[in-house]
């Protein structure tokens, strides 16, 4: 009797351990479906506000400007110190860099003349408060940093800077070699030919802006060097040579002025042509005298059509002319060759006879801006800083 009462107590607390057991695992079971639906909430969470995030960090589009930006304009950028002047940039790309997730642009700076050591500028001069230079400095910037565009005219420094009133932009004449530290010109040897063709580009954008800029006149009076006044004479025999071609051509037209630029114009394109009939010469060559006679004359006719009303000027002109067709081997080349005619010559301006193109030959290749979603390709000098 004692026995099955001892069996029943024992077997009660069994019952009792049991059902506490399985009170236990269900309540840990509710608990752990209870964490897994918690974590699955807020992961859920995590992942919606973190693509809200990443949508609000890609939602900025050149569009969102006041003026829609795009690859090639100008703009002005917020400084590092508040207090400074505003940063101007030429904006060359516009990307989302594998991996970030900010919108960038790669620019190239403008420096501001006081921004320059003035060691580093040499003879140069400031003619205008709104003179900014050029440089091919490449970087990156956040496109949050823009404050807006602006306005930069390219002009060369043979012309008249546009009237602060009407245009009321930045005027860039120089361009700031970062690296050598030097200020250089324009129509500078030492710009590779992808710089070269940069600043065509935008001294044809801001022709095509302004119209055609005046020429600064050039000064007639003739100037003295320490007291002492330099004079350029001529060989006597060198201008018997081209007079004695044109009296053979029977192209004299008894006007020694008009007569004397021919014979110099003969004489700054004569280092293009070949002087022998042999085979060995090049087969584009023009044939000196006969080939380029016939174009000299052509040339200076159409100069004296356009000018004969002020000499002064058909002098200036041809002298300038004359200068470029020695040292611009592209130009007379182009010249012979009928790639420029007499009409388009007269016309050129002596940054386009430097260059050997007019303008229209030179807009002819602007490119429209692109807009990529990559990184540039090229991307060696970005972020580069001046030491």
């Amino acid at each position: 009797m004692l026995t099955d009462q001892m069996n029943e107590a024992s077997q009660d607390e069994d019952n009792v351990a049991l059902s506490n057991t399985k009170e236990t695992e269900k309540k840990q079971r509710k608990r752990k479906k209870d964490c897994e639906e918690k974590n699955k909430k807020k992961r859920k969470k995590d992942c919606e506000e973190k693509h809200e995030t990443k949508e609000m960090e890609l939602a900025w589009k050149p569009e969102d400007c006041a003026k829609p930006l795009g690859e090639e304009d100008s703009v002005q950028l917020v400084p590092d110190d508040p207090n400074s002047k505003p940063y101007c940039a030429i904006i060359k790309d516009i990307y989302i860099p594998n991996k970030e997730k900010y919108v960038k642009l790669a620019v190239h700076w403008f420096y501001r003349p006081e921004d320059v050591d003035k060691k580093h500028v040499g003879k140069w001069e400031s003619k205008d408060s709104r003179n900014l230079f050029y440089s091919f400095h490449r970087d990156e910037v956040f496109a949050e940093s823009v404050k807006h565009k602006c306005v930069v005219n390219f002009v060369p420094e043979n012309k008249q800077i546009p009237n602060r009133r009407e245009h009321p932009c930045f005027i860039v004449q120089n361009v700031y070699d970062f690296v050598k530290k030097k200020v250089r010109k324009f129509t500078d040897k030492n710009f590779d030919v992808h710089q070269k063709n940069e600043i065509d580009r935008l001294v044809a954008k801001t022709s095509l802006r302004l119209g055609d800029l005046p020429d600064i006149e050039k000064d007639q009076v003739t100037k003295t060097s320490k007291g002492k006044r330099t004079v350029q004479r001529k060989s006597p025999k060198t201008s018997t040579v081209y007079k004695s071609i044109l009296e053979d051509f029977d192209l004299l037209t008894g006007d020694s002025d008009r007569d004397k630029r021919l014979g110099e114009l003969l004489e700054a394109v004569k280092h293009e042509c070949r002087t022998s009939k042999k085979k060995g010469a090049r087969d584009d060559d023009s044939y000196w005298p006969d080939d380029v006679v016939p174009v000299v004359r052509a040339l200076e006719h159409v100069f004296y059509d356009s000018m004969a009303e002020d000499m002064s000027k058909y002098h200036h002109k041809l002298e300038i002319l004359v200068d470029e067709l020695k040292t611009s081997r592209l130009l007379a080349r182009r010249l012979l060759d009928g790639e420029l005619k007499p009409e388009q010559v007269v016309k050129m301006t002596r940054y386009e006879l430097t260059r050997g193109f007019t303008f229209d030959d030179i807009t002819a290749d602007l490119e429209e801006p692109i807009m990529r979603n990559d990184a540039p390709s090229t991307s060696n000098n970005v972020g580069q800083n001046e030491d």
